[in-house]
């Protein structure tokens, strides 16, 4: 069995867990509502950042196609590509960890003082 979390092209992986994980503490919290919500918002942020390394690539090549010289070689491009791919992997857990404030921030403005 395949126990990796793989953060390249989007981090699905991670995402999917850090949206699960969200969720479970929202309802732990007594707040489902903002727990589904959270969750909602990190799996459209996976979603969204699993399509840039599809779409980045393709407009890639066409500039490459029509290369005018004194641009950037193509091996600079592919690792600046591969960097910013590895950097929107964090983008999800980044949602998450917001929600996470967002939820911990209600549940204490509604906690009554002892």
């Amino acid at each position: 069995m395949n126990q990796t979390i793989t953060l390249g092209g989007g981090g699905t992986s991670a995402g999917v867990l850090a949206a699960a994980t969200i969720l479970a503490y929202g309802v732990w919290v007594g707040r489902r509502d903002l727990g589904v919500r959270a969750m909602w918002g990190v799996l459209l942020t996976v979603a969204a950042t699993t399509m840039v390394p599809y779409v980045v690539p393709i407009t890639a090549l066409g500039v490459f196609l029509g290369a005018v010289p004194g641009r950037a070689p193509t091996a600079v491009i592919a690792a600046l590509l591969g960097i910013g791919t590895t950097a929107l992997a964090f983008v999800p857990l980044y949602v998450a960890v917001n929600w996470l404030e967002v939820i911990r921030r209600e549940t204490r403005a509604r906690t009554p003082l002892a």
